[in-house]
């Protein structure tokens, strides 16, 4: 047997989310005192990021690093692919915390 439904429950599984109430909920979301932001976070993630790009550049094997051609990618030869994966991750993730560190929206 199945209970009877509550109005106000299938008001609100419509599909108008919005109840009408007057400029109610705009009133009071006015009223409200502004959220503070933290930008320490973003502040943080931002330095380690930087601190991680310097890193990077000087302690990566730049000139060590052995040349990426097609014959090399095409026989998956570990010797070449693995260095190159390596900074690739690296430069991934850098760039990864750097961007969500700029875009950072408390």
């Amino acid at each position: 047997m199945k209970e009877p439904q509550d109005p106000l429950n299938a008001l609100l599984q419509a599909e108008n989310t919005y109840i009408e109430d007057a400029g109610f909920t705009a009133r009071v979301i006015k009223s409200l005192p502004r959220r503070r932001t933290r930008r320490w976070p973003q502040v943080f993630l931002l330095g380690v990021s930087v601190v991680g790009w310097i890193a990077a550049a000087s302690w990566l094997p730049w000139g060590n690093l052995p040349p990426l051609d097609t014959t090399a990618l095409i026989s998956l030869d570990s010797q070449v692919l693995l260095p190159w994966l390596t900074v690739s991750l690296v430069i991934a993730c850098l760039a990864g915390s750097t961007v969500v560190a700029a875009q950072w929206d408390d």
